[in-house]
């Protein structure tokens, strides 16, 4: 069972004159102080999804749980039963974790937490784990009571990176008007936060997300075979669903307003809500 990183290994010593072992000292020195919490971010395949246990009132895309809920022993198979039965979630077993966002395959479900540690995967917001589940159809409805705090400013915690799209309809009429327009003399121009991109970040990924956020169809619709992505204006071929896209650093597909992602041959999904959620504005498009 391998452990993931954030945990300090604590050699064994002579126990102490006083009946106290001199390791468990240590040990005990190097988790942290105050109260512990499992911080995390909930997906489908289409992309994020609201916490009912969000750390901020105005930024429901990242969840905290205390340490303390979690039983033992903290295995990745453990955590994910946890969270989804805290979530209100179906179907754990389905579930898959990444850490971070950006791996390319989750975490086996034998790897080991360390959930006290002083740091780590899933012990801070800067570093929350990504729970990818099948639905985020809940087993009830629940409101989050306690009055939470406002989401601070700061763009490189909550708001990461901006993807740039524009849509292209099957009907032949040009680009779209995007739901995530921000410029008022550019209305098809469209903006999304990578953060908001399911793991792994593949073109389907990516295509399946701005789909959603348009309302257009998804998989599993007979339609959506024939959406393309194309990673700039200039290509000569749309994408391959496994091709993987790297977020990291600053020039990446769709980091540039002047040459944005292209999704053509797009089809609305007549049955389902056209309205983007308020809250998800400033985090869709920051």
């Amino acid at each position: 069972m391998s452990t993931l990183p954030g945990y300090d290994h604590v050699p064994s010593s002579t126990p102490c004159l006083d009946g106290t072992d001199s390791a468990a000292k240590v040990a005990k020195s190097t988790k942290r102080t105050g109260p512990n919490y499992v911080y995390y971010r909930l997906y489908t395949k289409l992309g994020a999804f609201e916490s009912n246990h969000a750390l901020y009132y105005n930024n429901r895309f990242i969840g905290r749980i205390p340490s303390k809920l979690f039983p033992p022993p903290h295995t990745v198979a453990s955590v994910k039963r946890s969270l989804c039965k805290l979530e209100d979630l179906l179907e754990p077993d389905k579930a898959l974790i990444f850490t971070p966002n950006s791996s390319p395959a989750p975490i086996e479900d034998s790897t080991r937490f360390s959930l006290y540690a002083p740091s780590g995967p899933g012990l801070s917001e800067q570093d929350p784990i990504a729970l990818v589940v099948e639905s985020e159809k809940r087993t009830e409805e629940v409101s989050q009571s306690e009055k939470l705090p406002e989401c601070p400013d700061d763009t490189d915690i909550h708001y990461g990176k901006s993807l740039y799209y524009r849509v292209y309809s099957s009907d032949g009429k040009g680009e779209k008007e995007a739901k995530t327009s921000f410029d008022e003399s550019d209305i098809s121009l469209g903006r999304i936060n990578i953060l908001f991109i399911a793991p792994p970040h593949t073109a389907e990924s990516l295509k399946a997300c701005i789909a959603k956020v348009e309302g257009l169809v998804t998989p599993g619709h007979a339609l959506y075979k024939d959406i393309e992505l194309f990673q700039d204006m200039t290509s000569d071929a749309a994408m391959s669903d496994t091709d993987v896209i790297s977020f990291q650093g600053d020039s990446y597909p769709g980091s540039d307003e002047g040459d944005p992602v292209a999704l053509v041959n797009a089809i609305a999904n007549t049955a389902a809500d056209q309205k983007v959620k308020p809250t998800l504005g400033k985090v869709l498009s920051e």
